[in-house]
């Protein structure tokens, strides 16, 4: 989807870096009185800001496309019904990416990942069907004729690159239940230097309530100590420290 994304770049940098421009499509939108005041200035390749790009450009890309034309700068992608497709599919899945890994803690991040997965499995066996029930901007675009196989090899595309970078992180799976869910995990399938932690943890009526009426860092920040639990206090040091390096 490079084609797509390269005419989104180059039309909203055409306009963001063009200051007079600019002005003039501020003033413009604010005379049609839309939703939007300005444009998302499209500057790193991450899902979060391409998401964010993608869906502003769709909803004024006829705004977009008259203030262009009348500029002299007549874009003739916005006439192709394919290209219109694929942007369609394209704002459609960087949509379903916006939510995974922002500001999350990494166990939070892995279960979301997870999920996302099985999700482009389904999403995969619904295109392969000609079902675009969960792709609302490709679903109702007014089209007869749709190149589902081209969408459903997108998906499966996406699903490799997800498997291949995160399979990596399958090997904490039991390390992150541990740190989540402590109170539910069975004793007996830690590893050996966890196990009378989490029995003695496990058996403190008054942490688990801690537990449940706290925020999960703040409880081991706050009710697990180094002396009675040591490994605990370390695994949470190590998921603490993960947070921060995803936040910087």
């Amino acid at each position: 989807m490079s084609h797509v994304m390269a005419v989104v770049v180059t039309t909203i940098n055409s306009i963001k870096n063009n200051a007079l421009k600019h002005r003039q499509f501020q003033e413009y939108r604010r005379e049609l009185e839309f939703e939007y005041s300005d444009l998302l200035f499209y500057a790193k390749i991450r899902w979060l800001s391409r998401g964010k790009c993608l869906e502003r450009f769709w909803n004024l890309r006829e705004e977009i496309r008259i203030f262009l034309k009348e500029n002299g700068h007549d874009i003739t992608e916005f006439y192709d019904e394919q290209w219109l497709l694929d942007l369609c599919f394209l704002t459609d899945i960087t949509t379903k990416l916006n939510d995974l890994v922002k500001n999350k803690m990494i166990t939070d991040c892995y279960q979301d990942i997870k999920s996302f997965v099985i999700k482009l499995k389904f999403y995969e066996s619904q295109l392969k069907s000609k079902n675009a029930i969960n792709f609302p901007l490709l679903n109702h675009f007014n089209r007869e004729q749709k190149d589902f196989a081209k969408y459903e090899n997108e998906v499966t595309k996406l699903l490799k690159v997800f498997k291949d970078r995160f399979s990596y992180m399958q090997k904490y799976e039991e390390i992150f239940n541990i740190f989540s869910s402590p109170f539910n995990v069975d004793v007996q399938s830690p590893p050996s230097n966890f196990q009378i932690e989490l029995i003695d943890l496990q058996s403190n009526t008054e942490r688990k309530y801690m537990f449940e009426a706290n925020d999960k860092l703040e409880f081991y920040r706050k009710y697990i100590h180094d002396d009675k639990f040591p490994n605990l206090k370390q695994l949470a040091m190590c998921i603490t420290a993960a947070i921060l390096f995803s936040r910087n």
